[in-house]
Order: C-alpha cells, then structure tokens, then sequence
C-alpha cells in the first residue's frame, strides 16, 4: 500500500538587517568642533580655542592630518578639485573649512564650482588660472552663513572686497550689503534676498534670476548662426519655457514686467570640469541664437558647422533636438561670418 506525505516549505531565517553605519568617534568630534569653530556665539568659539590651546603637540597635528583629510574628501565629492583651493593654517581654520563645506546639500557648492569654471573662460578671474586658491583664515564670519542664502554665503567667500579674485574691467564683483533691509549688490547689481515663501504663487524669479554674463577684454565671443521662428511655434514655447536637464545645460530665464515677452540663456559649455570654450543658446523674440567662444577650424562659411565648431556645435546640436529644433535651426540659420 503506497503512501505520501507532504513536506511544509522551509525558509531559511534572515538575519536582521544591520544597523546604519556608526561614524567613528574621532569623525563625530571633527563634526561638532567645526560646528563651535564657526558657531555665532563667540562663547563657543572661546571654549573650542580652549581646548585646542590645550591639546598636546603630537594631538593637535594628529588631529590637523585627520581634518585636512576631511576637506579633501569633501572637494572631491562635491567635485571642486580644479576650482577651489583652501590654505589651512592651525587647527582652528582647518575646522571651519569643514564648516563651510558640509553646509546645504552640497548642491549650492556643485553650483558655485560651475560659475567660477564660466569665469575663468570669460576672464572675470584677473589670473584667469584655476584653482583659486582661498586662506582658511580670511574666510566670511560666523555670522555671515547665519544671515545670507547658503549660495551667497559661499560667493562671498572667494569675492570679499580684499581678495580681488572676481573683477570686470576693474571692477571687484564682491557681495555687498547695500542696506539692513535684504538689499545686497555685486557691482553695479542690486538686488534683494527674501524668503521663497514671500513670493506670490507664479511669480517669475521663484525658480530662478537672471544674471547678465559679462567678459573681460580679450575673450572673443561671437555670434555663429541665427534665426527665426514663429512665437507661436510649440517648439520655440518649449525651448523658450520648459526645464532643460543640467547634463544639458543651464538655462538662465529673463521675463519683462508685463510678463508677456520672455528671454532665455542655455548655457550649453564652459561649466563642466576641464571644459576651456563657453558656448551658449540665447532665445527670445521669436529668434534663436547660437554664440560660442571657439574659434573657428575652417575658414569659409561654407564649411560644416559641425566641422568648424567640434567642441560648441555637438552642445548645441543635442539641446536644439530635444525640442526636435535641430534640423530647423541649424539648417535654416543664417551663418555669420
């Protein structure tokens, strides 16, 4: 007589999940020391003083190597290796270092790193030569990362008055407070800083703020094609209005006060780490514009523009076609000389 069991399935018990990593000891005290180091209330800052005045010799450059190596790991992961160079001198500086760079989210840093990579191709830095290089001790006080957007704070700390590190045509291009009512000015710009919230629904500089680029003496930008197109045209609304991806471009966005006329920058080049040739889209006025600061490899109009543009034209070309433009523009475009 035959017979038959049933076996139950078997799991294999799962072990618990780990607990998140724990930051060692030494990691977590570098973290609240660099908090004291750029704390608003100078008692903090005394009692930090303090006890660094008191650690021993071998100690405190122990701990100077562990900090310096916190600074580099984070130039690295916020990618600003060939922008930003800081001078660490004692125990002290080096801690506010990684104050100042472990602030946000990190993206405010990504930010900057590309506007001082676009300044240097337009000459807005006088040496025109990256890195640039920041000491430790002359950074912003305290109270500057309290009161300012963390993307000013971090401006304000390669533009003081004294660095002169950001000019145009013998202008310093530092932050300055124009008043005690939100009003700051970078050159002949002012401009006021209020809270997001303060802004009525829809209004025009919620999601960003035109700044207009200007270049030093001696950068050779030109105009290499343009043309245009219909106001009306669903492509030109999209490229004029919709978000372009950063891996793109940055779009910088322009709307007159009636609201009803609007311009737009697509800085396609120039940005990106070893990038030497700005080059950028500029749209508005039922007109699209290609501008560039390579020069050209051939020497007749009639050349391929992909062939007398290698870097800019590819940048171009790749935003232009997202929008299905590419064909339009590049192909109907007037070629300037």
């Amino acid at each position: 007589m035959a017979s038959s069991s049933h076996q139950m399935p078997t799991t294999t018990p799962q072990p618990p999940a780990a607990p998140p990593a724990v930051p060692p000891l030494r990691s977590i005290a570098i973290s609240k020391a660099a908090d004291m180091a750029m704390s608003p209330h100078p008692d903090r800052r005394a009692k930090l003083r303090q006890c660094i005045d008191r650690l021993p010799q071998a100690e405190d450059s122990t701990m100077l190597t562990l900090v310096e190596q916190r600074i580099e790991e984070a130039i690295g992961r916020l990618g600003l290796g060939d922008v930003l160079v800081f001078d660490v001198g004692g125990l002290e500086d080096s801690l506010k270092v990684v104050h100042v760079l472990e602030r946000g989210s990190g993206d405010e840093w990504q930010a900057m790193g590309r506007f001082i990579r676009l300044a240097a191709v337009y000459r807005l830095t006088p040496r025109a030569t990256l890195p640039l290089r920041l000491s430790a001790d002359r950074l912003p006080s305290p109270t500057a990362f309290q009161q300012l957007p963390l993307a000013l704070a971090i401006y304000k700390t390669f533009s003081l008055r004294h660095r002169h590190m950001l000019t145009h045509k013998g202008q310093r291009l530092a932050l300055q407070q124009a008043d005690n009512h939100g009003a700051y000015r970078i050159g002949d710009e002012s401009f006021r800083v209020v809270p997001k919230s303060e802004l009525p629904a829809g209004h025009r500089y919620r999601s960003g703020l035109l700044w207009c680029w200007c270049y030093e003496e001696g950068v050779d930008q030109r105009m290499v094609l343009y043309t245009t197109i219909a106001n009306f045209d669903p492509r030109y609304r999209r490229l004029l209005t919709e978000p372009i991806s950063q891996q793109q471009g940055i779009s910088v966005d322009y709307r007159q006060e009636n609201g009803r006329h609007g311009q737009r920058h697509v800085v396609v080049s120039g940005f990106r780490p070893g990038e030497t040739i700005a080059a950028y889209l500029w749209v508005g006025n039922g007109r699209v514009e290609l501008w560039t600061t390579e020069a050209s490899s051939a020497t007749h109009r009639s050349h391929p523009l992909f062939d007398r543009f290698p870097t800019s034209m590819p940048r171009w070309d790749a935003v232009l076609r997202h929008f299905e433009l590419a064909e339009y523009v590049i192909n109907r475009g007037t070629v300037i000389e």
